[in-house]
């Protein structure tokens, strides 16, 4: 019954060996994260090659701060006409010049989001203020935030505006995390990897199948059995994709 949320399983890094990969994930769903224009098609190929990978698209936010405005909106109107279900890997990134620009684009990505009825799974390094400020602007729903490093404050905002946080499996060692873990609502809580990124074994690739990782560590700080949590996350996860 796991959940992976946000993976990248198109990434080279699962070139050799991305079929054995998603057989070994225990997941019943694989959120693959499209973040580029070639993204979001090998993205929609995997799918047709696997049931258990089901279709987010997005253009990430170190891609709008540098793509001309035309090619940013002929992929959000080419995402407007997929199948999928979320758009993500969407929102901001102010290590990235181009900030004005990243926040038109956010905002155009999130009333296609709206538009669908679906998930929006959001980035947010460096901006987590300023994400959540656009996305209350913007009344956005069914918002999952991905690897969300905003401080307590932020994360109580969040809490409030209705939004979920999906937990990586670095929760095993990140304080950051186990403290968002112990302050917001199981039912407020998703399982993502970003795979290849964020391996909870330093020097690893990340993969799906470390997902029981953070399950296992959100029942210890929550003092559940993690068969309850397993059970809570794709009760959370139905919710926001059915």
């Amino acid at each position: 019954m796991f959940i992976d949320v946000h993976t990248h399983l198109t990434d080279k890094a699962f070139d050799l060996d991305r079929k054995e990969v998603i057989e070994r994930s225990q997941c019943v769903a694989l959120v693959n994260n499209g973040y580029t224009i070639k993204d979001n098609r090998e993205t929609q190929a995997l799918a047709k090659q696997f049931a258990l990978v089901k279709v987010a698209l997005g253009l990430h936010p170190s891609e709008t701060a540098v793509l001309s405005q035309k090619d940013i909106d002929g992929e959000i109107e080419w995402i407007a006409k997929q199948k999928c279900v979320a758009i993500g890997e969407i929102g901001l990134d102010f290590t990235y010049e181009g900030q004005e620009k990243q926040v038109v684009s956010f905002k155009k990505l999130i009333t296609l989001a709206l538009k669908k009825e679906i998930p929006m799974i959001i980035h947010s390094r460096k901006a987590e203020k300023e994400v959540l400020d656009v996305l209350e602007e913007m009344q956005a729903k069914k918002v999952i935030l991905h690897c969300f490093c905003g401080k307590l404050k932020l994360i109580e905002r969040a809490e409030k505006l209705g939004y979920t946080f999906s937990i990586p499996p670095i929760v095993n060692h990140s304080q950051q995390f186990q403290d968002l873990v112990k302050m917001v609502s199981i039912t407020r809580l998703l399982t993502e990897t970003d795979a290849p990124f964020l391996s909870p074994k330093k020097g690893e690739r990340n993969e799906p199948v470390y997902v029981e990782i953070s399950v296992k560590k959100i029942a210890e700080i929550k003092g559940m059995d993690p068969k309850e949590v397993e059970n809570s996350i794709f009760a959370n996860y139905q919710r926001l994709f059915s």
